[in-house]
């Protein structure tokens, strides 16, 4: 079983901080009235939660959270080093501080490392695991990848909507000027773009992951977009060695699925998580 909250006559959904490792970290709480299952969404490089925007509505029947990394969003971004160990004791706090047990856990990119990360260490914690285009595969960065880096460094109109349209790599999507904007607003706060470096840094140093992936023992997911060019789909043969792991590629999508076709992705993750 997940996270069962107290029933309550009607669902909750509220955003707060919360004290994690003694820093204030931003988190949607998304409470249903009944018993069910929880679903943990993990964001990648430089994101929120508002990258979830799009998906969350659709887990009606699934308590959800969904935290802002620490060092990323609106959480606080300290000036300390950014080591995969700091977010697998971020995780285990957050986790502990929430009750949360067993769920099932989405994770895109980099949160998707996170989450191999944490799986490995913590074997049976998780109910089942859902990966989108997960990071820690790639030997060096991708040009979209650069670009992307290089929106978050440089965070004017221009370079982020250039560098969200190359993510998409489909001419006849559309990024949203909000997310652009949100963006820009984020990565100008202070100790934004030492976070981002830091953190990016950390990935860089951790190239064992590929090797350990024979390692994973609970039901997993890999979802992976046709036409993603910042971690490209030829990734996701990684994971198709593995018994326990099923593996899906969204067509027409670039490296955000959820936030490309929601409804599609979550049929399909609906599909694996009442199998």
């Amino acid at each position: 079983m997940g996270l069962v909250f107290n029933q309550q006559n009607s669902d909750t959904e509220r955003m707060e901080f919360i004290q994690i490792l003694g820093y204030n970290i931003r988190c949607l709480i998304i409470e249903r009235k009944g018993p069910c299952k929880t679903i943990v969404l993990l964001h990648g490089l430089g994101a929120s939660i508002e990258r979830w925007s799009e998906l969350w509505p659709l887990l009606k029947d699934y308590n959800v959270i969904i935290p802002d990394l620490i060092g990323f969003g609106y959480s606080d971004k300290p000036l300390i080093e950014y080591t995969i160990d700091l977010f697998v004791k971020f995780l285990e706090e957050l986790f502990s501080k929430l009750e949360i047990s067993n769920p099932i856990i989405i994770g895109s990119s980099f949160g998707g490392q996170l989450v191999l990360e944490y799986s490995l260490r913590h074997k049976d914690f998780f109910e089942k695991i859902i990966l989108v285009s997960p990071a820690g595969t790639l030997e060096r960065p991708t040009y979209v990848l650069s670009q992307y880096i290089f929106s978050g460094l440089y965070p004017t109109i221009e370079n982020v909507q250039r560098a969200f349209q190359m993510m998409a790599n489909n001419p006849d999507y559309k990024v949203d000027e909000n997310t652009v904007k949100d963006y820009i607003n984020r990565m100008r706060l202070p100790n934004s773009k030492y976070a981002l470096i830091s953190t990016l840094l950390a990935m860089r140093r951790d190239q064992r992951l590929q090797n350990r992936l024979v390692e994973i023992v609970i039901p997993t997911l890999v979802i992976w977009g046709s036409e993603d060019s910042t971690i490209p789909v030829e990734n996701i043969e990684y994971f198709k060695q593995i018994p326990i792991v099923e593996t899906h590629i969204m067509e027409g999508c670039g490296h955000t699925p959820y936030v490309e076709k929601p409804h599609e992705f979550y049929e399909i993750i609906k599909k694996f998580i009442e199998s």
